[in-house]
């Protein structure tokens, strides 16, 4: 498997042609592309799935009714139920087809969004379709077959997601395709690998960085905001003795008690506090914070097993946004994203790039004397 420095791009070379984006698994080739209703659909070749004017059913709903249907398929799968649930499923279908490409985050994010996460947890997408259904689903996997960088791509994944049993599809490089606040679900739902730090989907197709090559410099990337307190009050935190003993006494809690939810609580917050120290200190005082007590702390939190814990929705988000930054050595920010990275890895899995010009001497021989290997071993 690669390593997390491969994953980043850096000493790993990239030649490849793209695949397809996306790949059903047990999915028969679509004949014909249908409506929900059965009728045929005309898709306009540069625009999102059409529908025909006769394919329209106007059906009164509420996120109120909805949300009750899916608590009851939830606690009470019964028939009356399931058949709710069916034209639940229809209408957040069509909804999503509907919306705005650049509304999809809101209404992901609010109330539909809420009762769309909830109708997958139910048996809903593992059910047989009836006719009308199956034609549905081909008719929006044909869509997406024709690969995502087709417009409304995006739309039609959601509107498909309910018809599809847990791992039925798969989009390659979904780190590229798909943003990431549908990436936690993606990952749920359709690709649960991806969520281990170890596999390579996260950052393969990065270029490599060649030590040595002259490199025009880059704009700064914008880094993500991990924790309530930045700027001035962040740094403060460097030298304030209360916040560095607290952090301490919880990195022992939780290697006295690993399953004690309050500890994993309290030093995930910490944990997210002092990657944001690393984020927002200036880049060329790296080395002198990390020769501190505060990088001292830093070094105690990657040693931890607390980093083999399985990550939240939010991290593992946070921790792909880091990994972009930090795969591009060009970028101003680069170390500073890579140092609050490395809080979330396993020290164990870390490979050091053989070429020493990569990192820094200081950082380099400090994450081998915690337990990194050089690349090859």
């Amino acid at each position: 498997m690669a390593t997390l420095l491969q994953r980043l791009g850096w000493g790993r070379p990239h030649h490849r042609e793209p695949p397809p984006s996306v790949h059903f698994k047990n999915q028969s080739s679509p004949g014909i592309s249908k409506g929900i209703n059965g009728t045929t659909n005309h898709q306009d070749p540069d625009g999102p799935l059409g529908l025909e004017p006769s394919d329209l059913v106007i059906t009164p709903w509420s996120v109120a009714r909805l949300d009750a249907i899916a608590t009851a398929v939830i606690e009470r799968p019964d028939q009356a139920a399931l058949e709710s649930a069916r034209s639940a499923r229809t209408c957040l279908s069509r909804l999503w087809l509907a919306t705005p490409v650049d509304g999809l985050e809101a209404l992901f994010e609010g109330a539909v969004g809420a009762v769309y996460r909830k109708f997958l947890k139910g048996v809903l997408p593992a059910l047989p379709l009836d006719g009308a259904e199956t034609a549905w689903k081909a008719s929006l996997s044909e869509y997406l077959l024709g690969g995502f960088e087709r417009s409304g791509s995006l739309n039609v994944l959601l509107a498909l997601l309910p018809y599809i049993d847990r791992e039925g599809l798969q989009v390659t490089d979904p780190f590229h395709h798909l943003p990431s606040w549908l990436l936690p679900l993606y990952a749920e739902r359709c690709d649960p690998a991806i969520v281990d730090p170890l596999e390579p989907t996260m950052a393969h197709s990065l270029p490599r960085l060649q030590p040595g090559r002259p490199m025009a410099a880059i704009a700064a990337s914008p880094l993500p905001i991990l924790a309530p307190i930045t700027g001035d009050a962040c740094m403060a935190l460097i030298g304030d003795a209360a916040f560095l003993g607290r952090v301490s006494a919880l990195v022992n809690l939780y290697a006295i008690d690993p399953h004690d939810p309050e500890v994993g609580r309290d030093l995930n917050r910490s944990r997210r506090q002092v990657a944001q120290v690393w984020l927002d200190v200036q880049a060329d005082q790296l080395e002198s914070l990390y020769r501190t007590p505060f990088g001292q702390l830093t070094d105690n939190l990657i040693a931890s097993d607390f980093a083999k814990d399985p990550l939240g929705s939010d991290d593992i988000t946070m921790r792909h946004q880091l990994a972009q930054v930090a795969s591009d050595l060009r970028d101003p920010h680069a170390l500073n994203a890579l140092m609050a990275a490395l809080l979330y890895y396993p020290i164990k899995q870390v490979k050091l790039p053989a070429t020493k010009d990569l990192l820094p001497p200081w950082l380099s021989q400090g994450l081998s004397r915690l337990g990194a290997n050089l690349e090859g071993d």
